[in-house]
């Protein structure tokens, strides 16, 4: 518990001098919020009501899908796994490390997004407070187990970045988190359901803003959780099952 311990604490320091961490946890997803607050405050009041919420699952689904999976990788190629293998650190601790080091980033973001919105563009505080941030970790979770499983999924660096593109743009474009999406045509709503910022999305308009949605926001609460799940399992399964193999 110890090692582990000093593990996530170098980790952190690590990532405070890592340009790829600052650049998809914090320098993106903050210049994407302040633009893309000014469009949508100006052109939709709808949007406006919203903005925190759409720009959180917009800032975690990046900093988890995009920034996740590379350092996993990275570390593979490099042999630090084996390496903290034998050190008597276990491959599955190392994704807690990740994973931990990753929900601490994204959750400082998000309430850097939660304060700034009714600041900076009069955005209103949601109805329940506690449920908007109970559908943040919901989120953190399940997103940030995608990006664990296409880092221990994919061979290389090229390839994470490409799994994490195919998972990132629709969860951006179809999720319902820029437009609604109603708008979209009734196959690519279907595909939209395999995502969980589609579900948190729907979670944060229905439980912590009170708004109408399309399905029960309670359950597509549920369902991100679960998407979350089935992807730590897989994550975990597959690292234990390559190290398996190299052994």
């Amino acid at each position: 518990m110890r090692a582990l311990g000093a593990h996530l604490w170098l980790q952190l320091r690590l990532d405070v001098r890592e340009k790829g961490t600052l650049l998809n946890f914090y320098l993106v997803p903050l210049v994407f919020f302040f633009a893309m607050g000014a469009v949508f405050a100006s052109i939709d009041p709808a949007l406006r009501a919203v903005l925190a919420a759409s720009m959180t699952v917009f800032a975690v689904t990046m900093g988890a899908i995009m920034g996740v999976p590379t350092p996993i990788v990275r570390m593979r190629e490099a042999g630090t796994l084996r390496t903290l293998r034998v050190s008597g650190i276990p491959r599955r601790a190392v994704l807690a490390v990740q994973a931990v080091s990753a929900f601490f980033h994204l959750l400082c973001v998000s309430l850097v997004i939660f304060a700034l919105a009714p600041l900076a563009f009069q955005a209103p505080l949601p109805q329940a407070p506690g449920l908007y941030f109970a559908v943040v970790a919901v989120l953190l979770f399940a997103s940030i187990g995608l990006g664990l499983l296409i880092g221990v999924v994919a061979r290389d660096q090229a390839f994470a970045t490409m799994l994490s593109m195919i998972v990132f743009l629709p969860s951006v474009l179809l999720s319902g988190m820029m437009f609604p999406a109603s708008l979209l045509p009734r196959v690519l709503r279907w595909l939209a359901l395999a995502l969980p910022a589609t579900h948190a999305v729907q979670a944060f308009d229905g439980l912590a803003y009170g708004l109408r949605t399309a399905q029960n926001p309670a359950l597509s609460l549920a369902t991100a959780g679960g998407i979350g799940v089935i992807g730590w399992v897989l994550a975990i399964w597959k690292l234990e099952r390559a190290a398996d193999i190299q052994a």
